[in-house]
């Protein structure tokens, strides 16, 4: 579907649809980006990987002692005590020693074994007496010991594309002696808050006019390692919208605009986007809060209108925005979260609630509680709250104990 300008109002086929298709025509839309970039390890954290990583070494890279204790050769020998001369010594990091014939060799955790040993006995089994180690009791051949590749096989692929690199993932491949990794190059992003009400915070405030709230929201919720966010707002000018969308939309990937998406005489979003050569998928969703929202395309970069009211923005972000930028990413959709709700709501058989919930562990069952009155502009149940829950249309009112899938603020590591 293509937008249009004011004067031919919009395409009749462009009505108002589910939340559920509106969340599979975003996905639909967006598409990998597949550029990436060499970056030392050090500076990976929470980057995504743009390839697999292969181990070039085995983990662990030799037969190394678990414990404290002497290298032994049982095989083929019965019964306790076992009685040996010392006769070597390996510490960590010292090259693999040669255990005699018939003698122990005294190994440290983490040593390389000698060659010739086949179990380590603790050191807390083991009687010194003089020169000689006595074993006081019965020991499984081959205890104690770290075989080579017993963890990483070498040329085994370690981790897939797509994947955060996280502190488990330095260690693995900085123990793999892997120094610099492929990463997705960060989104670049431009949030546009419209609305001539607008101000700067410490600016002054004249009679009629509001803080831009939106923009540093919109900043903090998706700013992350791997986006880079740009903020800048515009009045509510038809002209002047168009030519920051223009703008924008040639220096960054996402261009996302908060208010201005409905039909009002000062909404000028839709048009603006028309004007700047773009083109909507969607301009209404079965939701609230949030219905007058946008996807589509401005020339090479992705577009999505958000509303203006806080919360319903904030919503929008989290069920529409970060998958999004999931796909551009190349990673997989993240896994569904589901909550027993503590509460119960009447619903409507016409759209998806979207309601702030805070989330706890009760009697092993994730659970959310409602926060704060209904209101779009309302900020504070958002500040009480840890996650928006999904509430689907119904004609009957969703009680205690539903299960329904949570968006949580923060995005948690489940399920890989």
């Amino acid at each position: 579907m293509r937008a249009v300008d004011r004067d031919g109002c919009f395409d009749p086929g462009m009505h108002m649809v589910s939340f559920d298709t509106a969340r599979r025509a975003a996905a639909a839309l967006a598409r990998p980006l597949d550029r990436s970039e060499e970056v030392p390890l050090a500076h990976a954290v929470g980057r995504i990987l743009a390839t697999g990583i292969e181990a070039p070494r085995a983990l662990p890279p030799f037969d190394q002692a678990a414990m404290d204790g002497y290298a032994v050769r049982l095989s083929g020998r019965a019964g306790v005590p076992l009685v040996l001369p010392l006769g070597g010594r390996t510490n960590a990091g010292d090259p693999p020693g040669v255990l005699a014939l018939g003698t122990a060799h005294r190994v440290m955790t983490g040593a390389a074994l000698p060659r010739g040993a086949d179990t380590v006995v603790m050191q807390e089994h083991v009687t010194l007496r003089g020169d000689l180690v006595q074993v006081g009791c019965d020991i499984e051949p081959g205890a104690h010991i770290r075989r080579v590749g017993e963890d990483v096989a070498q040329g085994m692929t370690v981790l897939q594309p797509g994947r955060p690199i996280g502190w488990a993932e330095i260690a693995l491949l900085r123990a793999l002696g892997i120094r610099t990794v492929p990463v997705i190059r960060p989104l670049q992003i431009a949030v546009l808050t419209t609305g001539s009400e607008l101000r700067d915070a410490g600016e002054p405030l004249p009679a009629g006019a509001i803080y831009d709230s939106n923009g540093p929201m919109l900043a903090a919720l998706l700013g992350a390692p791997n986006a880079r966010i740009t903020s800048l707002s515009v009045p509510d000018d038809l002209a002047a919208t168009a030519q920051a969308l223009e703008t924008q939309a040639g220096l960054v990937d996402l261009v996302i605009t908060t208010a201005g998406m409905s039909v009002g005489d000062e909404d000028h979003v839709r048009n603006a986007a028309a004007r700047a050569g773009g083109w909507l998928d969607i301009v209404k969703v079965a939701m609230k809060p949030g219905k007058p929202l946008a996807f589509g395309k401005i020339g090479d970069a992705y577009f999505v209108g958000l509303p203006g009211n806080p919360q319903a923005a904030a919503c929008g972000a989290l069920a529409f925005v970060r998958p999004m930028m999931r796909r551009l990413l190349g990673q997989a959709p993240a896994d569904p979260i589901t909550a027993e709700i503590a509460f119960t709501c009447a619903r409507k058989p016409d759209r998806t609630e979207l309601l702030p919930v805070s989330l706890s562990v009760e009697q092993g069952r994730l659970t959310a509680h409602r926060c704060g009155p209904d209101g779009s502009h309302r900020m504070m149940p958002m500040v009480s709250a840890d996650a928006i829950a999904v509430v689907p249309g119904s004609s009957i009112p969703a009680q205690a104990g539903t299960c329904l899938e949570v968006l949580p603020f923060d995005q948690p590591r489940i399920g890989g």
